[in-house]
């Protein structure tokens, strides 16, 4: 897959499929991501059963891991968000999660830490088959989204309770899984942590302000800027 999207010229850093997605992402002084993505993504390579569904809808976000035959996620910015929310609600067991930039990095940085003790023939034992995480031992992380159950048509119904990260916009009753380090604003005690809140804020308008910033320049270059400044494309 990442040998025909190369010679195709939609692939040109060499780091990507090597190295894992977040390393290929900048980080500013503040130690903020410099990305347009506002939700990232991440397979438990634990759970997938190596079906390629999600590799197929959106094959510059997901591969197929060549050592297990797992998806991984290599890039960040590869599909737009509805291609990326089709793949995940396309996901049989659910083994693919938005998190925030602070997980994504531990979770990838313990994903390659362990997964070389992950005994992936442990699934052939007993009779769950491949739905079985026999023999993944501490490859087996800790996802915030695990800790309560999702809907079988995840993101896309948006419920209010959803346990992944910036799918919920209604007014939550109950905590996320990543609480209160995810700064929601619909969080029910997020008075009582403001500083998360601030952080999320101030990444989301350097986002923002980036991706506007992307919007005046693509429409100076096609001639559609006005003399009081650029028109939103």
């Amino acid at each position: 897959e990442l040998e025909q999207l190369e010679e195709a010229g939609v692939i040109e850093d060499e780091r990507l499929g090597n190295a894992p997605s977040h390393e290929l992402i900048d980080v500013d002084a503040d130690g903020d991501p410099v990305t347009d993505a506002q939700r990232l993504v991440f397979v438990d390579e634990a759970t997938c059963i190596g079906c390629t569904m999600c590799a197929g809808i959106a094959p510059l976000t997901f591969m197929m891991e060549d050592d297990y035959g797992r998806a991984r996620s290599f890039n960040q910015e590869g599909d737009d968000d509805e291609t990326i929310a089709e793949a995940i609600s396309t996901c049989p067991v659910d083994c693919i999660h938005y998190v925030p930039w602070d997980e994504l990095v531990r979770l990838e940085r313990e994903r390659d830490r362990v997964h070389d003790n992950y005994n992936f023939k442990g699934r052939l034992v007993g009779n769950e088959g491949l739905l079985s995480t026999a023999g993944a031992g501490s490859a087996l992380l800790e996802i915030s989204t695990n800790t309560a159950s999702r809907c079988s048509n995840c993101p896309s119904n948006k419920c209010p309770e959803c346990p992944m990260f910036a799918v919920s916009n209604g007014k939550r009753t109950k905590r996320c899984g990543n609480c209160p380090e995810n700064g929601c604003a619909n969080c029910p005690i997020a008075v009582q942590y403001p500083e998360f809140q601030k952080r999320r804020a101030r990444r989301d308008r350097k986002r923002k302000e980036r991706i506007k910033a992307q919007q005046v320049e693509a429409a100076e270059k096609l001639g559609l800027a006005d003399e009081g400044g650029g028109r939103e494309l």
